[in-house]
């Protein structure tokens, strides 16, 4: 058992993260009552269970084996980066100061970062999974794809698969065993693609590619249309992006393409520039609405 602590965080605004969205409850990931657990890879054959806990003033981070130096370095990168410590709250603020007193104080609590995939692999795989489905089924395929093709942890978790091992799946097994259906396709061209290393940040986030760039290349990928596009870009970084699918639309007053809506703000909160997203996510906060997945 190894423990580090990440002190840039605490429990108090570890639970905006957790609740920004749907991804907590999708497999690998576990909801604890002050955190949650993920397993995860730390190397081509060595997987951990880490598990996160909010303190007063830090998170706990535990795995369920002895780690070098260098997987701890690993494991406190992967963490900042599911958790966005980058993401700019700091600048967020200072435009919620002219424009939303009520965003503002949503997010002094910590709120506008949301948990994301230890891998933009994994988030393109889930985000495939949200495609023509209910959250039910989304979440059922997630678990599929863990339970039938990760790698088990020392705690008996299971990681969310490497795309080496849903190439030598197949599809025949990942459209019935697994349930991906028609996504199965679409899953095999983005394993196969993630293991080419043409797109080398799928796999490794450190690698940066700017906004149209990224997009262009999302957008060239089977089965990713304008709204999973914008969904993994938003993913990436890029609050400026909306991404619109039938749940979103309803809240915008959206009823088909190109319907400018009314029940919402009639510009789609473009004039919010890079944080636009991120202030739509804010205002169904304030008003109250579940997420996917709550």
């Amino acid at each position: 058992m190894s423990r580090l602590l990440i002190r840039s965080i605490s429990s108090r605004t570890l639970t905006p993260i957790l609740r920004s969205h749907g991804w907590v409850y999708l497999a690998p990931s576990e909801v604890t009552d002050d955190g949650f657990r993920y397993p995860l890879m730390l190397g081509a054959r060595t997987a951990a269970t880490i598990t996160v806990t909010g303190l007063k003033a830090s998170l706990r981070v535990e795995a369920d084996r002895n780690i070098s130096s260098e997987q701890e370095h690993r494991i406190r990168v992967l963490i900042e980066h599911m958790l966005s410590l980058d993401f700019p709250l700091t600048e967020f603020q200072s435009m919620c100061r002219r424009k939303n007193a009520t965003l503002l104080r949503l997010a002094r609590k910590g709120w506008g970062r949301m948990l994301r995939s230890p891998t933009f692999w994994e988030d393109a795989v889930k985000t495939l999974c949200t495609t023509n489905a209910s959250w039910g089924y989304t979440e059922q395929m997630c678990r599929n794809l863990c339970l039938l093709l990760g790698e088990t942890t020392a705690s008996g978790l299971k990681t969310f698969p490497l795309p080496e091992k849903v190439l030598k799946a197949g599809q025949p097994f990942l459209k019935d065993r697994v349930g991906m259906g028609y996504r199965s396709k679409s899953l095999l061209m983005l394993a196969k693609k993630t293991v080419s290393g043409d797109v080398p940040w799928l796999l490794d986030h450190s690698v940066t590619a700017d906004a149209a760039t990224a997009e262009k290349e999302i957008r060239s990928w089977h089965g990713f249309g304008p709204y999973a596009t914008k969904h993994l870009l938003v993913l990436m970084g890029y609050h400026e992006y909306l991404p619109i699918d039938r749940e979103v639309g309803t809240h915008l007053g959206i009823r088909k393409p190109g319907d400018k809506g009314s029940d919402l703000d009639s510009d789609h909160f473009e004039d919010w520039g890079k944080f636009r997203f991120t202030a739509y996510k804010l205002t169904r906060v304030a008003r109250h609405m579940n997420w996917i997945g709550d």
